[in-house]
């Protein structure tokens, strides 16, 4: 059987269900289902493809269903099929007529989501050992 995937690269063929925790060097290609967390360098959701979870690359295209939490380091694209749902952090976005953008949207800049607030720091508490009268 000859390798034609280049090396690096997933692709999650139409009828196929993965579930977990997906770590891609290239690009990932989905046009079945995959339910968990993927990362990748490009991501590619076909028609026939959805992915429930956390996805985060620098490039996203998407055709099919992304639901869940988004990160677009780069670029994300919504097809016009696309339909993406949930949490979505983008640095550049377009979404051609008919895609689907519904959620929490935050646009990233100087390398943080606008509207991210860093968690301020909870005051120490010290508390000295009761004092014993003898």
């Amino acid at each position: 059987m000859s390798d034609t995937n280049s090396p690096g690269t997933l692709l999650v063929g139409e009828g196929v269900f993965m579930k977990g925790t997906i770590k891609v060097p290239g690009i990932a290609t989905v046009d079945g289902k995959i339910e968990g967390v993927i990362s990748a360098d490009t991501i590619y959701v076909t028609g026939n493809g959805a992915i429930n979870g956390k996805t985060a690359a620098n490039h996203i295209r998407v055709g099919g269903e992304l639901t869940d939490t988004t990160i677009a380091n780069k670029t994300l694209v919504v097809e016009s099929v696309g339909k993406v749902t949930g949490s979505i952090t983008y640095a550049d976005l377009e979404i051609k007529k008919g895609g689907t953008l519904e959620g929490n949207i935050y646009k990233v800049k100087d390398g943080q989501p606008t509207g991210y607030r860093a968690k301020e720091p909870e005051p120490a508490v010290i508390s000295a050992p009761p004092s014993e009268e003898v």
